[in-house]
């Protein structure tokens, strides 16, 4: 539905509030643009010979004096929702479902971050401790295979990935994730209590 106009008191706003119509749809009805329309309100234009003779097709509708149709009926009033009336399960059920997977997703990220967190510190401590054992191992692991410059390669790729890996969250970070869960959690709790049974 289109945008409505400003309040004008030329012919065809008339019919617009009327019948409840956007300048658009007037517009298509008589056969011009809605820009034209808008123009033609505000005095800025004529609307022209047929557009005008389209116009009269609904103003002769319009209630006496101005034409010779109906008088449009009275708004109805805003339905008043019964504050004692049940909610719909369905929907709160639907809603509580939903939200119980989301409680679930935050906890596992949440615990995901922080074991991530606890792997990328032991990672990099490992790191520490491997490189200078790398870099010039003892005779005896030189007898088993190892090799310094393909060694400290390997151990540099371990850098890059710990480096590349999703990065802990910040203490804003988690106190912002963790209010999302007790927000979540408080809305389960008041959806479990709305669709408990009255006892």
């Amino acid at each position: 539905m289109g945008r409505r106009a400003y309040h004008s008191n030329s012919l065809s706003a008339q019919v617009r509030r009327h019948f409840s119509l956007t300048q658009a749809e007037l517009a298509q009805f008589v056969g011009v643009s809605a820009p034209m329309l808008a123009m033609a309100e505000s005095g800025r234009k004529a609307l022209g010979k047929a557009a005008d003779n389209r116009l009269w097709v609904l103003a002769r509708l319009l209630p006496p004096p101005d034409g010779q149709g109906p008088e449009a009926p009275a708004p109805a009033a805003e339905p008043v929702s019964d504050p004692a009336a049940p909610p719909e399960a369905a929907v709160l059920e639907q809603r509580l479902s939903r939200l119980r997977f989301y409680v679930i997703k935050a906890r596992f990220e949440l615990g995901q971050r922080g074991t991530l967190a606890q792997g990328q510190a032991r990672r990099r401590w490992a790191q520490e401790v491997l490189r200078p054992l790398l870099a010039a191992p003892p005779v005896e692991a030189v007898w088993l295979g190892a090799d310094p410059a393909r060694d400290l390669y390997w151990l540099e790729g371990l850098v890059i990935h710990t480096n590349a890996a999703p990065l802990t969250l910040s203490a804003t970070e988690r106190a912002l994730r963790q209010a999302r869960l007790r927000g979540l959690e408080a809305e389960v709790a008041a959806l479990e209590q709305a669709l408990a049974p009255n006892t």
